[in-house]
C-alpha cells in the first residue's frame, strides 16, 4: 500500500501498489491519474471503489491524529498542561471581570456614620452613587411599626466638573467687584480645589476606562490564541506544527505584556483618585468621625486576578524552557 496526497484537496489517500490509472478522490470527487502501466494489456481506467478508499483514509487520518497527538504531547514547545488550561481559564475569567468593571461602580468607596444614620458613597468609572440610610421611623399606616429610611443620588463626573468650573468663575467674577480681602481668597481657593476634586475624579475614571477597553481587546485575542492551542490539543481543530509554535509564544509574551499594563494602570488609577478627605476641607467642614474610605472590591478582584495570570504564564513559560 502507498499513501498519496490528492492534488486538488491534499488529504491523505492509499492506493495499492500497483494500481494505475485515473481515480477518483473520496473527499472532493477530483479526478487523477497514478501509477504506471503494467506491461500487460489492462483496462486504461481503473476507477476504485469510493466506499473502500474513504475507510481505508479513514484509517490513516485516525492513526495520523493519533500520531500528532502524541508528537504535540512530547514536544516541549507544543505540550499541554495544567499551566496551560489554568491559563486559559484565568483569562477567560479576567475577560468576564473587566466586562462587569466597564459598568461598576464599586472601584473606590466610602462610608461613615452618623448620630442619624449612615452615608456611603460608591465610585465607578463615570459617575458616584450616594447612599443615605437614616435611623428607623414609624410607619405612616401603624405607629408600632418602623423602617429604615433609605435614599440614594448619583452625580456624573463630567457634570459635577462643569458645575464646579462655573461655580469658579461666577466666584471670580463677584470678587472682581470686591476689595481684596480673606473671604474672598478663601472663597476663590475652594472654587478651586473644588474643580481639582471633580477634575481628578473625571480623569482617572476616563483613564481607566479607556485603559480596560483597550486591554479587553487584546485579552480577546490572547484568549482566542489559548482556544486555538487547546482545540488542536484536543484533535478537535488541526493546525500546522509550525503556527502553533508561533501562537504558543505570542500568547506567552503578549499576555504577560498585557496583565504587566493592567496592573500598572490600577496603580496609575489609585494615584490619580483624590483624597476623599479632601472633599469635608472644599465644603469648609470637618471630617466625620469613623471614615472610611478605600479601593473597591472590583479593584482588588481585577488586580488579583492580573497578578494571578502573570504568576502562570510565567511558570509556564519556565516549564517549557526547562523541558
Amino acid at each position: 500500500m502507498t499513501v498519496i496526497e490528492c492534488p486538488h484537496c491534499a488529504e491523505d489517500i492509499e492506493m495499492d501498489d500497483d494500481a494505475y490509472g485515473l481515480f477518483e478522490c473520496p473527499y472532493c470527487s477530483g479526478e487523477y491519474e497514478w501509477g504506471e502501466a503494467p506491461k500487460k494489456k489492462t483496462p486504461k481506467y481503473n476507477f476504485k471503489s469510493r466506499e473502500t478508499i474513504k475507510e481505508r483514509t479513514q484509517k490513516i487520518s485516525s492513526s495520523n491524529t493519533s500520531n500528532r497527538q502524541r508528537r504535540l504531547s512530547n514536544d516541549s514547545n507544543l505540550g499541554y498542561s495544567a499551566l496551560n488550561f489554568a491559563s486559559l481559564t484565568i483569562t477567560t475569567i479576567l475577560v468576564f471581570i473587566i466586562i462587569i468593571g466597564l459598568n461598576s461602580n464599586s472601584w473606590y468607596g466610602f462610608s461613615y456614620s452618623e448620630d442619624d444614620g449612615e452615608f456611603e458613597g460608591n465610585f465607578g468609572l463615570s459617575y458616584v452613587e450616594y447612599i443615605v440610610t437614616e435611623d428607623e421611623r414609624e410607619s405612616y399606616w401603624d405607629e408600632d411599626t418602623t423602617y429604615p429610611y433609605l435614599r440614594g443620588s448619583i452625580e456624573g463626573y463630567e457634570s459635577a466638573l462643569g458645575e464646579a468650573e462655573a461655580s469658579q468663575k461666577s466666584v471670580e467674577e463677584m470678587c472682581d467687584d470686591w476689595e481684596e480681602n480673606e473671604r474672598c481668597d478663601t472663597m476663590i481657593t475652594q472654587a478651586q480645589e473644588s474643580v481639582d476634586y471633580w477634575n481628578s475624579w473625571d480623569t482617572s475614571g476616563s483613564f481607566l476606562f479607556g485603559l480596560l477597553l483597550f486591554i479587553l481587546i487584546i485579552l480577546i485575542l490572547i484568549l482566542s490564541c489559548k482556544l486555538l492551542i487547546f482545540l488542536n490539543h484536543n484533535g478537535w481543530l488541526t493546525s500546522s506544527d509550525e503556527m502553533l509554535r508561533v501562537f504558543s509564544k505570542i500568547e506567552i509574551i503578549s499576555t504577560l505584556v498585557t496583565c504587566s499594563i493592567l496592573s500598572l494602570g490600577l496603580i496609575m488609577y489609585w494615584l490619580f483618585v483624590p483624597n476623599i478627605e479632601n472633599w469635608w476641607d472644599i465644603m469648609d467642614t470637618s471630617v466625620p468621625s469613623g471614615l472610611s474610605s478605600g479601593l473597591g472590591m472590583i479593584w482588588w478582584t481585577t488586580m488579583l486576578t492580573s497578578l494571578a495570570l502573570i504568576a502562570t504564564t510565567t511558570i509556564e513559560s519556565i516549564a517549557k524552557k526547562r523541558a
